[in-house]
């Protein structure tokens, strides 16, 4: 988890120009944008690839996969 301070900054929104913005300035030293206007989101792309590589790993056709070599049990 992180642990981010928002912040009126005042910064243009690279989409619509709004000044409606938040600046988030996380305390691991890297900030984010959100516009209050349009949506906007700085770490969009970001959060879509995460989602997209989550989902390659949940959807993986397992006709893909090597067959799983299984082992009796011995006591």
């Amino acid at each position: 988890m992180f642990d981010a301070e928002g912040s009126f900054d005042g910064v243009p929104c690279p989409e619509c120009g709004s000044e409606a913005t938040v600046s988030w300035h996380f305390a691991e030293g890297f900030d984010e944008l959100e516009c209050r206007h349009c949506g906007y989101r700085s770490d969009e792309a970001d959060l879509a690839a995460l989602e997209r590589d989550a989902g390659d790993v949940l959807l993986q056709d397992e006709s893909d996969a090597p067959p799983l070599r299984k082992k009796p049990l011995r006591a």
